[in-house]
């Protein structure tokens, strides 16, 4: 697990965004001028925020003016983008989440599109889906006059490569879904720079979820720059070619291609903090459910625990064939040796003061559950509570209000004072 970020910064936010917009950085941006064209769309802002993580602890005084929320994550080491998004997805309060390349030129109606692709128009809730969208790449750098995204639309001026899948590039989903599959896998696999958002969006469609890829019309820009892939005609230093942490597939992280093949749809490691807000969000229906629910935590069993279990399971199996094999044939033949009204007392003997202290009576009872039976009385647990019903009076529903108040019931809070009370009431 990554360390919890760090809030550096927080302007006066949209109180009620209906897209979150995650940027992500880990010190290596050499321009900031993505939050300009994030910030001139043609909706009103309070529409949607940007939030600009570092996965390092580089602060900048442009992304502190220019973004909504500015967070640290203070890894050290090899970075790791996806607890950066995950991060973003724990501040992110939009309906909608998208994880976008920090460095790319925005359409003025990008905003828009993305809402109109959920069918959002008129304040509607969004639909499920994975919303992909295209970049066109260039090997020219980025113009300092830039001003208007409508001269990026000349082909051939800027060389625009041929439109390609980038999976990479942008994605956006709901905020609810990315919560409900785990977030963005932290795996150590996805160490360095062969990673991207589609591992989640993967394993959401994995779950049933459509995949849209968003129109090129609203397709993003991105220029040239320092590039650890080694593309763009370049070859990758040394430094570069470490930041590929994890052998991957053409490019694609191999855990996320390993996923998408075999259907997985959650994380092999989640966020501990995404996991307490997806189980925090499961309806239950029965309070014995609810014990199982939350009984081990994000963890597991330990081997230990799992050990105790087997051991336990083998117990059981022992005690059944031994009570088979050996114990009945042995109780037969006392009955044979001392007649039954001998064995008879010795029974009721064992029954009433040497079974009732050896049984578990700690075990939890959300339903009436029969311990044992003691001096003509059959000792039952409900909740934290203990009751000796009389077997005169056969079947009594300790769950109803009716049944807990029978004249005839004995009740104590603790099993041991119970017991007394019974052997008090039988001597008496």
């Amino acid at each position: 697990m990554g360390r919890i970020a760090m809030t550096v910064h927080k302007n006066v936010p949209p109180s009620s965004p209906r897209l979150s917009i995650i940027l992500l950085d880990w010190s290596c941006r050499e321009r900031f001028t993505t939050l300009d064209w994030l910030l001139h769309q043609d909706v009103p802002k309070d529409q949607y925020e940007l939030i600009w993580v570092e996965v390092y602890d580089r602060v900048v005084d442009e992304v502190l003016k220019k973004a909504d929320v500015v967070l640290t994550c203070n890894q050290q080491g090899i970075y790791h983008k996806h607890m950066g998004y995950n991060t973003g997805l724990l501040h992110a309060r939009g309906e909608l989440i998208c994880v976008c390349d920090s460095d790319a030129v925005f359409p003025p109606d990008f905003v828009r599109s993305v809402f109109r692709s959920f069918q959002m128009e008129g304040e509607r809730a969004a639909v499920p889906q994975v919303l992909m969208h295209y970049e066109w790449r260039t090997s020219l750098l980025y113009p300092e006059d830039l001003t208007d995204t409508e001269t990026l639309k000349d082909q051939a001026r800027w060389k625009w490569w041929p439109l390609i899948v980038n999976e990479g590039a942008c994605m956006t989903v709901r905020r609810a879904d990315a919560i409900r599959f785990g977030g963005f896998d932290e795996h150590p696999s996805y160490k360095g720079y062969l990673c991207g958002p589609y591992d989640l969006g993967w394993r959401l469609i994995n779950a049933g979820w459509p995949e849209l890829w968003h129109d090129p019309s609203v397709a993003l820009w991105h220029f040239a720059h320092p590039d650890p892939i080694g593309t763009n005609g370049q070859k990758a230093s040394l430094k570069q070619l470490l930041e590929k942490a994890y052998p991957h597939v053409d490019g694609h992280a191999l855990t996320a291609v390993e996923a998408f093949s075999t259907g997985r749809f959650q994380p092999l490691r989640e966020n501990q903090n995404i996991w307490a807000l997806r189980m925090k969000g499961r309806r239950i229906g029965s309070e014995l459910e609810t014990r199982y629910a939350s009984l081990i935590g994000q963890g597991g069993y330990s081997r230990w625990a799992v050990g105790l279990l087997w051991m336990s399971l083998a117990k059981e199996i022992m005690g059944r064939y031994c009570e088979d094999h050996l114990w009945k044939p042995i109780r037969k033949g006392i009955v044979v040796l001392l007649g039954q009204r001998v064995t008879g007392r010795l029974r009721a003997m064992i029954q009433d003061y040497v079974t009732p202290h050896r049984i578990n009576y700690e075990v939890p009872a959300d339903a009436p559950t029969l311990l044992c039976s003691v001096k003509k009385y059959n000792l039952v647990k409900f909740k934290d509570e203990y009751y000796a019903v009389p077997k005169r009076i056969g079947h009594l529903d300790l769950s109803t209000d009716e049944g807990r108040v029978h004249p005839d019931l004995l009740v104590s809070e603790n099993y041991e004072m119970l017991l007394e009370k019974v052997h008090a009431v039988s001597r008496g």
